[in-house]
């Protein structure tokens, strides 16, 4: 120190005041968690969508249309009649910028722990004899009014199959190229498909075990014991009772097709809308899956991570269906609410074909030609006209009335089947 230079002045033996009190810290704190979850969130994305690059997918399908004025319509293989059941009602106008994505689950890749208690559902056998889908539906969604809807195909449906003839559905399925499928749909029914999505069993436990399962209400305790499904409430807890699922149980769960409901007496009763119900309580599932997905949100690492891991390698698109579109898909998920998803299934009677049981479709009923009205794009999704115009094989109209800017618009029934369906208004 030069001898002129003032000394240091003593320290204060005031504390230095703190500018930040204790709820300003903590503000702090949490804005800097969420800006790391959010980069985090960012780079998962960014590093998603770069995996992706190279995603199993199918080649892109388009649908021959040629026979636009004769279909939808179904041949009945017994006696060759011909149904008439084409709407060709243009009012009210129907949803513009609403898809359909068929979505076909395909009944093999198990992936599962042989000494699961849930090992019976996943039927590794099928590996060797080749696959089959175990449920084709359709999602339609429509972006501007938010709304969803589905309709369920039942597996046993005998249909007529581009170049090869009279067959059940699930046949018309080819793992990894849904062209014959999407045909077949069109050809029988009048639905064009925009996407494809094709699940296997492992790509839906694996989602299922990424939102940390999925919890249904049930108004009675539950069994399949050839599947090793047996749910029932806690001691203690009232019906309705909720139950979570974890991926290995969920399959089992939603392929059961000889699911018991239990009366308080403890006797079992078998579900006898056999795969009827299966389709409801597989539509259900869907809907709870898609709320929960929601409710834990993309930005949850190990939901992003397990459907990253599905998209990889169990999980099937058709070729151009970019990660953009599955995120921009997941944003219009994110307005519908679950529980306002319509669902529906394809009426049919039961009939004998060479020895063997099948379901002939059933078209022709007010309702269910409602119902395909939405699906083939020529009425809204909240509803179809009341009086379709119906046009037989030479493109005839039958109809004793057209609709007009007067005409009522009817909601399709949802035509549910089974004895055990998930309370809906129950939320777990």
């Amino acid at each position: 120190m030069e001898p002129n230079e003032p000394a240091d002045p003593a320290p204060s033996a005031q504390p230095r005041r703190n500018r930040h009190t204790r709820a300003q810290r903590t503000i702090l704190a949490i804005n800097v968690v969420l800006a790391v979850v959010c980069l985090a969130a960012a780079i998962g994305l960014v590093y998603g969508k770069h995996e992706l690059d190279g995603r199993l997918q199918t080649a892109k399908v388009v649908v021959s249309t040629t026979t636009a004025t004769t279909v939808p319509r179904t041949t009945d293989a017994v006696t060759g009649s011909t149904e008439l059941v084409v709407v060709e009602s243009t009012f009210p106008p129907a949803d513009p910028q609403a898809q359909n994505f068929l979505i076909a689950g395909s009944d093999n890749n198990p992936c599962v722990d042989p000494d699961s208690p849930w090992a019976g559902a996943a039927d590794s056998s099928r590996e060797s004899i080749g696959s089959r889908s175990d449920a084709i539906m359709v999602f339609r969604v429509d972006p501007v009014s938010r709304g969803a809807a589905i309709l369920s195909f039942p597996r046993d449906l005998w249909v007529r199959i581009p170049t090869k003839g009279n067959g059940r559905i699930n046949t018309a399925y080819v793992k990894d190229d849904y062209s014959l499928l999407a045909q077949t749909l069109y050809d029988n029914f009048g639905i064009v498909v925009d996407h494809y999505i094709q699940i296997d069993f492992c790509a839906f436990k694996r989602i299922v075990d990424a939102v940390d399962g999925v919890a249904v209400p049930f108004d009675n305790p539950i069994r399949d014991r050839a599947v090793g499904l047996e749910v029932a409430p806690k001691p203690g807890e009232a019906l309705p009772f909720c139950h979570t699922f974890n991926g290995d149980e969920a399959l089992a769960y939603v392929r059961s097709r000889h699911l018991k409901w239990i009366d308080e007496d403890g006797k079992s009763h078998e579900d006898l809308a056999s795969d009827f119900g299966r389709i409801t309580r597989q539509q259900d599932f869907l809907r709870r899956v898609l709320q929960r997905a929601l409710d834990k949100g993309l930005i949850d690492p190990k939901v992003a991570r397990g459907i990253i891991e599905s998209l990889q390698t169990d999980i099937v698109t058709e070729s151009g269906f970019t990660v953009d579109d599955m995120l921009m898909f997941a944003g219009l998920m994110h307005d519908v609410a679950p529980s306002s998803i319509r669902t529906y299934q394809v009426e049919s009677t039961s009939a004998n074909v060479s020895g063997s049981s099948v379901r002939m479709p059933a078209l022709k009923g007010e309702n269910m030609k409602a119902i395909l009205a939405i699906f083939q794009g020529k009425a809204p999704l909240y509803g179809a006209p009341e009086e379709p115009v119906i046009v037989d094989p030479t493109g005839t109209s039958t109809a004793s009335t057209v609709a007009g800017p007067t005409s009522t618009v009817v909601q399709p029934e949802e035509n549910l089947k089974g004895q055990i369906i998930p309370p809906r208004e129950v939320q777990c």
